[in-house]
């Protein structure tokens, strides 16, 4: 087994945890608000910039990862339930980019109406480097102040991520103001 070959293999089984090529910036679905851009750390920076003033709930994900996809609705629902009070969503996929049109089709049908992004480095371990995913595994979330600072981390760990726990955190942060 390759070396490549056997670190994709033991971040699937730490949890669930593919690069880029080049390509347009962005996937745009027909009703033109769901898109899915490329992303590198730069960009990232730039996206949280962007939410300063806003606590920013930041999902690695990607569509072959089943706690993934299960967990990912929740994210959509928080969305929906706080952005109002100032909860902006940003979605990172870890996908391979041939899988591009997949990860924009699943973000259209669980209604993913806010920054969804793709990174260039796609599952491996450069991704899990640039986005400081200490743990490699996905579902991974990290959740941060109105200030830009990261106050929460959400890492698989030996137990599923629970929700209730994330949406408690989120409300804490979102009442700090």
């Amino acid at each position: 087994m390759s070396r490549r070959s056997l670190c994709l293999f033991v971040l699937l089984l730490a949890g669930c945890t593919r690069p880029l090529p080049d390509g347009p910036s962005a996937t745009e679905g027909p009703d033109g608000r769901i898109k899915v851009a490329l992303i590198d750390e730069t960009g990232f920076g730039r996206v949280l910039d962007k939410h300063r003033g806003q606590v920013v709930l930041v999902d690695f994900w990607a569509t072959w990862c089943g706690p993934c996809k299960e967990l990912f609705p929740h994210t959509v629902d928080l969305h929906g339930k706080y952005a109002d009070r100032g909860l902006a969503v940003v979605s990172v996929s870890l996908d391979d980019p041939d899988n591009r049109s997949a990860v924009h089709a699943f973000l259209v049908r669980k209604g993913a109406t806010f920054d969804n992004f793709i990174s260039r480095y796609g599952v491996g371990p450069e991704s899990f480097e640039v986005f400081q995913i200490d743990d490699g595994a996905v579902p991974h979330l990290k959740l941060y102040g109105r200030d830009g600072r990261l106050r929460k981390v959400f890492a698989p760990g030996s137990a599923p991520l629970d929700p209730e726990l994330i949406e408690r955190e989120v409300v804490g942060l979102l009442d700090e103001s």
